[in-house]
């Protein structure tokens, strides 16, 4: 969320909607930031009626051990489960803080170690009285395949950067802008405009 979160907040405040920003660049919910207390203190603190949420799967070393002490890989059924568990609960301090929790879908990633973001984003799917925006498919080509560039605003812009994961500043613009548009359709309330 962080590259995008600038584009986010600009185009709500637009609307008079007041946001605050906790992006960390490379954290993930099981390694790199504790988030389950981050949140808390988050929700105490500012007391959002909306949190919205972009995982992909950052998994940065240390990895995660198991409860007989094995590391838990990337990509396999225990990281899937470690990573539902840690997204429930985020869901579940969120929501006793009687805000809502909107889920972003990630743009398409073919990266070997982000390839998991589109699976991440099914589970989060799966969590009852939670919401979710598909804003990551405005930055994906044709049936959904990853692109680096795309015509908008009347000329072809790059949305990626050479490593093919990171987004460019039309890139994070355009996502932002949509995330925003996705959340106040969602919500009924003025809606920003679509990203041009």
């Amino acid at each position: 969320m962080l590259q995008a979160s600038c584009a986010i907040a600009d185009s709500l405040r637009d609307l008079g909607i007041e946001t605050s920003r906790h992006a960390v660049l490379g954290t993930g919910l099981l390694t790199g930031m504790d988030w389950l207390a981050r949140t808390r203190e988050i929700l105490e603190t500012e007391r959002p009626d909306v949190v919205v949420a972009s995982f992909i799967g950052n998994y940065s070393p240390p990895p995660l051990r198991d409860a007989n002490g094995a590391v838990i890989e990337a990509d396999t059924p225990a990281f899937y489960r470690a990573w539902q568990e840690r997204a429930e609960q985020l869901s579940s301090e969120v929501h006793a803080a009687n805000a809502r929790m909107y889920w972003v879908s990630p743009p398409p990633i073919t990266d070997p170690l982000l390839g998991h973001a589109g699976r991440l984003f099914d589970g989060y799917r799966t969590i009852l009285g939670d919401h979710f925006l598909f804003s990551g498919r405005v930055l994906a080509g044709p049936h959904g395949s990853e692109i680096i560039a795309k015509q908008t605003c009347g000329r072809r812009r790059d949305i990626r950067t050479t490593d093919r994961v990171h987004l460019t500043d039309d890139g994070a613009r355009i996502y932002g802008q949509q995330i925003a548009h996705d959340l106040t359709s969602h919500l009924g309330i003025l809606v920003t405009p679509k990203p041009c």
